[in-house]
């Protein structure tokens, strides 16, 4: 039992403080150079703006909210995966092309995710 609780121990108020601060340059990172992310970064934008132009409902407001956070999310995990797999094989690898491709694919589904929460809460009020 004392093992188990020390799982849920109380960290080190530095310790986090630190975790934050690298999260934080993480996503800067993200934003500063990869040009993906900045243009999603205006999807969302653009759709918070939408949102609150049309008084989307709070199912849609948390339909929005989870799947342009998901598109986020994916595309730093993609960028992660690219950047990784750069570091370790220098060389033309085909395994290496298919990693990429396969993460890229998430990114591109996780995106048409979101066209189509954009399509069924604006479409209407937009073009009605």
């Amino acid at each position: 039992m004392k093992k188990l609780l020390k799982l849920f121990k109380p960290n080190d108020p530095i310790r986090q403080f630190k975790s934050f601060k690298y999260a934080f340059e993480g996503l800067f990172h993200a934003i500063l150079s990869e040009p993906n992310f900045r243009i999603q970064i205006l999807i969302v934008t653009l759709s918070v703006i939408l949102g609150k132009i049309y008084a989307i409902t709070r199912t849609e407001w948390l339909q929005l909210a989870n799947s342009l956070g998901l598109l986020l999310t994916v595309e730093i995990i993609n960028t992660a995966i690219e950047e990784i797999m750069d570091q370790l094989i220098k060389h033309h690898d085909n395994g290496v092309k298919i990693i990429k491709d396969l993460s890229a694919a998430a990114v591109l589904i996780t995106s048409f995710v979101v066209l189509s929460n954009l399509y069924i809460i604006f479409w209407h009020r937009i073009f009605t």
